[in-house]
């Protein structure tokens, strides 16, 4: 009950280092209170940032994701790594018998600070727009020399099928207009 205070009563920290160094940390201080861990024990991230969030099939995240200002990573760390938090402390309480708050607690926030110090696209933290395809939010936009906006998704499987942006049928709409190509005088 204490560590699910601790935890509840986590904030980011002020600076928070890009995804330099924090999975080491991670691992050496999981090591210290779970030393017969298992890779797949560590709550990682690197995965949601190559996903859209409605590719999660959870109601919440996508509710969150609406939202945006960095709600979806709150949402992540809500959903995600405050239960694999709360499984690690029962297994290694379980197996090892009563321990200190202090390194969970370390841990613990190692685990936020890496959730959002992730390499999150800049649309994350801003309020999201809607792809004109799927309509739904989206936060890993592909941007068309065109100017236009969609889930990289949408655009190639409409690129599947016909080579030109889908909202201006500008052609081939994710190669750069070739700036060498002379136009008649």
């Amino acid at each position: 009950m204490n560590f699910r205070t601790v935890l509840n009563s986590l904030k980011p920290s002020e600076v928070i280092q890009l995804q330099t160094v924090y999975a080491r940390d991670i691992i050496d201080l999981l090591m210290q209170v779970l030393p017969d861990h298992e890779p797949h024990d560590v709550p990682w991230f690197e995965c949601f940032s190559y996903f859209e969030p409605a590719d999660l099939h959870n109601d919440y995240m996508e509710q969150a994701v609406t939202k945006g200002k960095g709600a979806f990573i709150q949402a992540l760390w809500t959903e995600y790594a405050k239960p694999k938090l709360y499984g690690l402390v029962y297994k290694a309480w379980r197996q090892h018998g009563a321990q200190t708050l202090t390194t969970w607690t370390q841990l613990a926030q190692a685990v936020l600070d890496g959730c959002f110090g992730q390499k999150w696209p800049d649309s994350v933290f801003q309020m999201p727009d809607s792809c004109p395809i799927f309509l739904s939010t989206m936060h890993w936009p592909e941007k068309t020399h065109c100017g236009h906006v969609f889930h990289i998704r949408c655009l190639l499987r409409h690129l599947d099928v016909r080579n030109t942006c889908p909202l201006c049928r500008a052609p081939n709409p994710l190669r750069a207009p070739n700036p060498l190509r002379a136009t008649n005088p």
